[in-house]
């Protein structure tokens, strides 16, 4: 799927999306309640595979390795064993997620953008 695709499909998404193959833990509390790898992710959310189903619309806490964990809520399934979770955080810790991923992926030094504000097709 090329870009112009890609924001074809998803055109109300509001930041950049990375990809990023690396693990994922799904935990709340204590008990652990899947495991996978990340597909991409940005300052609002994550997408992942998943080795044990999730419910749809259930909170969890992400464990994004090299991102932290962060809470969120699992919006809808896809392609068989896929996710997507928005991160329930606020303003100011989009913005550490942001120097995070930047860090991350080499985007630092480009001023004072984030990389919300750069590109206008992922969430």
């Amino acid at each position: 799927m090329t870009e112009k695709e890609e924001m074809s499909v998803a055109p109300n998404r509001k930041s950049f999306r990375f990809d990023y193959a690396a693990p994922i833990d799904i935990v709340r509390g204590l008990e652990r309640h899947s495991y996978g790898a990340m597909i991409n992710v940005s300052r609002g959310g994550v997408a992942f595979r998943a080795f044990m189903p999730l419910k749809i619309g259930a909170k969890y806490e992400f464990n994004l390795r090299g991102v932290g964990i962060l809470p969120g809520t699992i919006l809808r399934r896809f392609g068989g064993t896929c996710y997507a979770a928005r991160f329930d955080v606020d303003e100011a810790r989009k913005r550490q997620i942001d120097k995070t991923l930047a860090a991350i992926f080499g985007t630092e030094g480009e001023g004072d953008t984030t990389a919300s504000e750069k590109a206008d097709f992922s969430s």
